[in-house]
């Protein structure tokens, strides 16, 4: 089973489209874990009208933010793949069963599906013209940091429970950055792949975390003068492609799974 953790606060706007999102999935082959931070504009309202028609269940009550609401999430999780959903965010109707059929086996601790942007209404698109991939050795340098290369997107990954636990889980001292420092704590253990399937998209809008970088890059490891240099010149792009070249960790859905 996938268990789903949507943190959510004050995010009536949003949230019945996430919900409606995993509600449609094509597969009941998972819980939807909504942890709320005491809503005062309707949020909960939403919640109990979805309350008992798909696998959901939720809590509601103070936390200290984001990451903090997602670990409680998880440590409420039954099952043996995790993801987490923001609740300005959707999921496509084969996600669920996409990431069940790839990581089934074992062998793939952690994957994700092909990054993609929604805007404020909903509107999906995709922001690169080729499929992203992932170099090992650089994930455990953490490079994928949105400067010197490109982000991970938060979204469309899923993980094991195996993996989370090994890695610790996530460090809620952090604010911003949460997720980034759980990808390297990750990649200490194993290689992220990439499939050739969109399974959700990453809502921009204003208001949201993302818009103050600043804050998020302060959580990071600094980036000075010398890693600008290397950037400017595309060195950091350079060493992904032959790391890549070595060893790819890439699985292709070949046929449209059965839903």
């Amino acid at each position: 089973m996938i268990s789903i953790v949507t943190p959510t606060y004050n995010s009536a706007e949003y949230l019945e489209e996430c919900i409606l999102s995993l509600k449609g999935q094509r597969r009941r082959n998972f819980e939807h874990i909504i942890v709320d931070g005491c809503s005062t504009d309707g949020t909960l309202d939403i919640i109990r009208k979805y309350e008992g028609t798909y696998p959901m269940r939720w809590i509601s009550e103070k936390d200290g933010g984001m990451y903090e609401a997602i670990a409680k999430g998880f440590r409420m999780a039954e099952g043996d793949i995790f993801a987490w959903l923001n609740s300005d965010d959707m999921y496509l109707p084969w996600a669920t069963y996409t990431m069940e059929r790839i990581m089934k086996g074992g062998k793939v601790q952690w994957c994700t599906g092909i990054p993609t942007l929604y805007n404020a209404e909903g509107m999906p698109h995709v922001p690169y013209n080729h499929i992203l991939l992932y170099a090992w050795p650089l994930l455990k340098r953490g490079w994928y940091d949105g400067q010197r290369l490109e982000w991970i997107q938060q979204e469309s990954s899923f993980w094991t429970r195996k993996l989370y636990e090994a890695a610790g889980g996530l460090d809620t001292r952090f604010k911003y950055a949460g997720d980034y420092r759980l990808w390297c704590s990750f990649a200490q253990h194993a290689p992220l792949y990439s499939t050739n399937v969109v399974i959700s998209g990453f809502r921009i809008h204003g208001g949201q975390k993302s818009a103050e970088p600043g804050k998020y890059r302060a959580e990071q490891p600094p980036f000075g003068t010398r890693e600008r240099l290397l950037k400017k010149y595309g060195w950091y792009h350079m060493q992904e492609k032959w790391h890549l070249h070595k060893n790819a960790h890439f699985i292709r859905i070949q046929q449209c799974p059965e839903i």
